[in-house]
């Protein structure tokens, strides 16, 4: 699964009008760009050593080659402690791929550089989806679970129930977590040791002027409330990209951008519900175009804070679009933009209306979390392996069904369910146990368990616990997280005044 991509898009030249713009198929959104006397300055577009023959246009491909070596890269590969890792350009991809690779030689880096604001070791092109997804409606009861599974640290007990309950998960966890680890240890390889990023860094031709492209746009937008101050924002740029190395299409990533940001608090939320669900049941990344037109298609057509279920009129929309296997490209006349998604067709067509409060609640349940990565790996090769071990696995079905389903009533016996588990507690161990240096890997278990005490009033849980058994694992786990960020941030605060 891949979660929504960190792209950058930098502004390498301008043009005030499309003179020098040839259409070659308008359709299909392709344009070749004539060379002009301002277009020779821009020395990622043109150079005095460039074949005569191929002089006339600009060569995309060889833009993006000379922008790699130019000062523009350098915002994106100064920073220290990091191996950057810059793909060779290729015509038909309108981005550069670059990866950087921090070296994670403990568990305490990997949450410094997740969690802190360092700025040598800070990482946010991925956790900044952590952000994008998180609505704070929802946060409140998922952050109080939280909170009171770090009350053992301070010497609070659990409550009966939530004991009870983190204790059973923990002894299905030892009796199968030596799986998961001999897994993981045949499949390491040499990057396994680097939390490794990518941002894609797409050089582009800003234009200064309102192309012909958007009148269609335009004629819509004309009277919308909203909309209609998009008419003064020239924001559209020209991207290398296509079948031939002096191929360009409009990019709209900027317009896109800032309609979005002008999201209303509905608009908004029905944007976050629609990545939830992209990352919950499809196997695309959270960006996809299809889905994102899809959402501004409603924002334009419907107002959303007359409707109370706003997610239901993306559900009825969709269902429309897929039956009719068209969806119009949202700036582009007559261009279909309809892609197939495994599992959507099925999902939007067996949703039914009268829980669709259920559906949503689901929907919003914290699923992201700082090592969602390793663990979306990690729960790939353990399903793989149990699948390929039937008769393992219905051992390991038996004893879940003994000891974890008997305290969670919702508990629903999949093997999903089952190595979630097994993967959201592993990332509080360390299976090199010569690295094992922090107080909390050793300690970890004692704080869900051995903590029956009578000599202390608990203050009763506010509302019963309703989480399934790897939603607690997860919570488990991020408990320990905040207690790990604690400490740290103590500690660099008892350093700071030293280093000043």
């Amino acid at each position: 699964m891949e979660l929504e991509r960190d792209i950058q898009i930098v502004i390498v030249a301008h043009l005030d009008d499309d003179q020098c713009i040839e259409s070659i198929n308008t359709k299909l959104n392709i344009q070749k760009l004539r060379f002009n006397d301002e277009l020779k300055k821009i020395p990622e577009l043109y150079s005095t050593d460039d074949n005569a023959d191929d002089s006339e246009y600009v060569n995309g491909l060889q833009m993006k080659c000379r922008f790699i070596k130019s000062n523009h890269m350098t915002t994106f590969i100064r920073e220290e402690d990091r191996l950057i890792e810059i793909t060779e350009p290729t015509i038909n991809q309108s981005h550069i791929d670059v990866y950087k690779h921090y070296p994670i030689r403990s568990f305490d880096l990997y949450i410094v550089s997740a969690r802190l604001n360092h700025k040598s070791l800070y990482v946010n092109d991925w956790w900044t989806i952590f952000k994008t997804l998180i609505i704070s409606s929802n946060n409140d009861s998922n952050e109080k679970q939280i909170q009171q599974l770090c009350a053992p640290a301070f010497n609070i007990p659990l409550p009966k129930q939530l004991a009870y309950q983190s204790s059973c998960l923990i002894k299905f966890y030892e009796m199968f977590k030596s799986t998961l680890f001999s897994i993981i240890k045949q499949s390491t390889t040499p990057s396994s040791s680097l939390l490794s990023t990518i941002s894609h860094i797409r050089p582009a031709i800003q234009l200064s002027y309102r192309p012909e492209i958007l009148a269609w746009f335009d004629r819509r937008i004309a009277n919308h409330k909203r909309l209609k101050k998009l008419l003064d924002n020239n924001c559209i740029c020209l991207v290398a990209c296509g079948s031939k190395k002096t191929s360009f299409q409009y990019d709209f990533s900027l317009i896109e951008f800032h309609i979005i940001s002008q999201f209303n608090a509905s608009e908004w939320q029905l944007h976050t519900l629609v990545k939830r669900f992209t990352m919950k049941h499809l196997r695309c990344p959270l960006d996809n175009s299809f889905l994102r037109t899809s959402v501004l298609w409603i924002c334009e057509i419907h107002d959303l804070e007359n409707y109370h279920h706003i997610f239901e009129v993306w559900i009825s929309f969709m269902r429309d679009v897929c039956r009719k296997r068209s969806l119009p490209h949202y700036f582009l006349e007559n261009y279909n933009i309809y892609e197939e998604h495994s599992n959507l067709v099925d999902i939007i067509n067996t949703i039914d209306y009268t829980n669709i409060d259920l559906f949503i609640e689901k929907l919003e349940e914290n699923f992201i979390f700082p090592y969602v990565h390793q663990y979306n790996d990690r729960m790939k090769n353990l399903i793989a392996y149990f699948e390929s071990q039937p008769v393992l696995a219905l051992k390991m079905k038996i004893i879940y069904n003994v000891t974890v389903k008997s305290q969670f009533p919702n508990a629903d016996c999949s093997l999903n369910e089952m190595c979630s588990i097994l993967c959201h507690l592993s990332f509080l161990e360390d299976n090199d146990k010569e690295n094992i240096i922090n107080f909390w890997y050793q300690q970890w278990k004692p704080l869900f368990i051995d903590f029956n005490r009578d000599d202390i009033v608990i203050r009763p849980q506010s509302s019963s616990i309703n989480s399934r058994p790897d939603q607690l694992a997860q919570q488990m786990t991020a408990s320990v997280f905040k207690l790990i960020q604690m400490d740290l941030i103590q500690m660099i605060n008892i350093i700071k005044p030293k280093l000043e």
